[in-house]
This record gives structure tokens, C-alpha cells and sequence, in this order.
């Protein structure tokens, strides 16, 4: 890969919009205007035709953005030995009502409104002047002079609409949306049904239909708006929000620093964490058989592990009173609250012991026992061991 593929890599990156090299243009742009061409007729800076003789008639040295009429733009410079082609783009947001005027001045029937909304909100919205710019960058990354760069900006007309134009030319589009929200709807009742191997799935289906939602393929929003998805699935699935809330901040920061990387393989291992851990917590609370106050009690346990819990604040987090949980806890499983707690932080200890090398102390305060001795002794009761005794049988 030499430096102006590099700068190509970049610049879209950057921009958020396509940005491509050739050497064949002829070939290069027959396929653009199938791709982004909506009607070639109203769009004709977007047509292979009248690209191509654009190309061949522009100078050297000299950056041309084309804008045709139904709003989208195109910028196209001469590099040694190839074309470069950045876009197409917009340069705003098309309002409902804006594009109804916009088709009307084009003679564009009506009947095409939905299937250009769709068309236009596909593009990314970019200042023309950061399109320029790196433009330019591009040229000097193939050797030219940056100081002796021109800008052209070009206005193209519509060409009279062929007759018998009357039904929206584009339909693929509205069966891949359909698609693409069946799918969504997929993952999310999938997590909220705990179903770890269908969610993650259902993911994987996303990126594979002809027109992917937008945000997956946008730095560090498509992890946000998974993550909020995930969360809302969450919901419906009856997970207590305090531990929504926890699995979904854990989660957060991972994902802001993954989402800005260009490491996708990494961003999609973090999003599949996140989904899967999600999918635990909702099978453990669908599956538990103890009635919502005492779900809410264990939930509480379980995010404050580390904390001195009291009887009292785990009956105002259940919303009942201290006598009547005591009574349903020890009904329902047949330890007191005080030895729930305790088991549950032996257990979590159990867990560091057999997984990691930090030293007994270490994870006697992690788990809320700051005397090492009296963790020792709780753990004993526990496991019948001490923890370190533990570690070795698990080795």
C-alpha cells in the first residue's frame, strides 16, 4: 500500500464518505453511477457519461467538485497515473417537505419521494471545504505541488426526465430496510430473552444485508447505539435497571476506546462481551425461582459485593420491610441475608482464587473483608478449605 492509498484509507475515514482510487476509470465509473445514480436523467454528475468526458477534458493540478440537482456532490482530481474519487456526499439534512420541493422543481413525480428520503439520508453529511482539503492532501501524497492547487466548484442541470418515469426506480432498498429491521428486532428480542447464540447471530446477519444500517460502519456510534439497544432489550427482559446500568458502564469505556480504533475485529469482540454478559444476567433472572423481592435483594448483593450491606438497605432496595424479607429470604432459600451475603462473597472469591494470581489479601478486600483473618475463616466455612488451599486445588 503506498502513501496516497494510505491518505485515500484516511480521508474516508475521516469524512465518513467513500473515497476511491482507479486506474480503469471507464470501468470505475459505469459501476459509480449504478451504485449512487437514483435517477441518472435529474443527476447526470453522478452518470459514467458525463463523468467520463469530465475527467477526460479536467486540468491537472486542479480539485472539481460537481453538485447535481437533487442535492449530492462528487469531488474528482487527477493523480500520476489515476483518478481519484471522493463521495458522493451532501452537504446537509433534506427535510420532509424540502425534498418534496426539491423533486417538484426537477418535474420528479411524487411517487418517488419515499424511495429519494431514503436515498439522501444515506449519504454522510460533509463540509465541502474538508472535501477540499483533503483533496488536496491527496495530490501532495502523489507528489504534487500543494501550493499550486485550483478549486473548481461545478453546478450541473438536469437533463428533461425520460418519459414514462412514474414509479420509484429504486424497490431494493425498501425490502432491504424491511430486512434490516426484522433483523434488529431479532437481536433485541433475543437478548431479552437471554439467547446469547441467536443475538450474536442476529448481529452477524446486520452487516450482511445489501443496505446495513449506517451506524455500524460510524466510529464509536455503531458501539453506542448497539450498547443502547442492548440495554433496551435488557429492560423488556426484566433485568433490574441498577444492573442494567452496571453491566452497560462497565462496558462504556471499553467501548468508546474501541469504538475510535480501526481495530474492528476488537470492537466487535467487546460488543459480543457485552452482549453475551448481558444475556447471562437476563437468563439467571428469568430462571431464578425466588419471588421479585428476593430477586431484587440478590441483585443488590451481587453489585455491592464489595460494600458493607445491611439487612435494612437491602429491604428498602426490595421494597418491603426488613422483617418481612428476612422472613421470604430464608422461606425461599434457606440462608438468613447475613449468610447470603457471606456465600456469595466466598464465592466470588473462589472465583479470583482459581482464575488469577492476586495474593489472598488482595482479593479478601476486593470481595469487602479488610481483615484477612476473618476472610480465612469465613471462606473455610464456605469451602471447607482456606483459600489458599483453594487455589491449589484448582491448579
Amino acid at each position: 500500500m503506498d502513501a496516497v492509498e494510505v491518505a485515500a484509507g484516511t480521508l474516508g475515514t475521516v469524512l465518513g464518505c467513500p473515497v476511491a482510487l482507479t486506474e480503469d476509470t471507464a470501468a470505475f465509473l459505469r459501476g459509480f453511477e449504478e451504485r449512487y445514480a437514483f435517477l441518472p436523467s435529474a443527476q447526470p454528475a453522478l452518470t459514467a457519461s458525463y463523468l467520463g468526458a469530465f475527467v477526460e477534458a479536467m486540468a491537472d493540478q486542479v480539485v472539481h467538485e460537481l453538485t447535481e440537482p437533487l442535492g449530492t456532490a462528487v469531488t474528482v482530481v487527477r493523480l500520476p497515473g489515476r483518478l481519484a474519487v471522493i463521495g458522493p456526499y451532501t452537504a446537509r439534512t433534506l427535510r420532509a417537505n424540502e425534498a418534496t420541493a426539491l423533486l417538484g422543481e426537477s418535474r420528479i413525480p411524487g411517487a418517488h419521494l419515499q424511495a429519494f428520503s431514503l436515498y439522501r439520508s444515506s449519504f454522510a453529511i460533509v463540509d465541502s471545504e474538508f472535501v477540499m482539503r483533503g483533496a488536496m492532501a491527496l495530490l501532495e501524497a502523489a507528489g504534487g505541488d500543494g501550493d499550486r492547487v485550483g478549486f473548481e466548484r461545478v453546478v450541473t442541470s438536469a437533463r428533461p426526465l425520460e418519459e414514462g418515469v412514474r414509479e420509484p426506480a429504486q424497490s431494493a432498498p425498501f425490502a432491504a430496510i424491511e430486512a434490516r429491521y426484522a433483523i434488529e428486532h431479532d437481536f433485541i428480542e433475543a437478548v431479552s430473552e437471554g439467547n446469547e447464540r441467536r443475538a450474536l447471530d442476529a448481529l452477524r446477519r446486520m452487516s450482511t444485508v445489501p443496505r446495513p444500517p449506517g451506524y455500524l460502519n460510524t466510529p464509536f456510534l455503531g458501539a453506542t447505539i448497539l450498547r443502547i439497544m442492548t440495554r433496551v432489550a435488557a429492560q423488556l427482559g426484566g433485568l433490574p435497571p441498577v444492573t442494567i446500568d452496571a453491566i452497560s458502564q462497565t462496558y462504556a469505556q471499553e467501548l468508546h476506546r474501541s469504538g475510535h480504533s480501526p481495530d474492528v475485529q476488537r470492537t466487535a469482540a467487546s460488543i459480543a462481551a457485552m452482549v453475551g454478559e448481558f444475556c447471562r444476567h437476563i437468563r439467571r433472572h428469568q430462571q431464578s425461582p425466588y419471588s421479585p423481592a428476593v430477586r431484587r435483594a440478590m441483585d443488590h448483593v451481587a453489585l455491592h459485593l464489595s460494600h458493607h450491606v445491611t439487612p435494612g438497605e437491602l429491604a428498602e432496595r426490595a421494597g418491603v420491610s426488613e422483617s418481612h424479607l428476612g422472613r421470604l429470604f430464608k422461606a425461599e432459600t434457606g440462608w438468613t441475608l447475613t449468610q447470603y451475603v457471606a456465600r456469595e462473597r466466598a464465592r466470588r472469591a473462589a472465583q479470583l482464587l482459581a482464575s488469577t494470581d492476586q495474593p489472598v489479601r488482595d482479593i479478601a478486600a476486593h470481595v469487602g473483608y479488610l481483615d484477612a483473618n476473618y476472610f480465612v475463616k469465613v471462606f473455610r466455612t464456605a469451602y471447607a478449605m482456606t483459600p489458599s488451599e483453594y487455589r491449589r486445588s484448582q491448579a
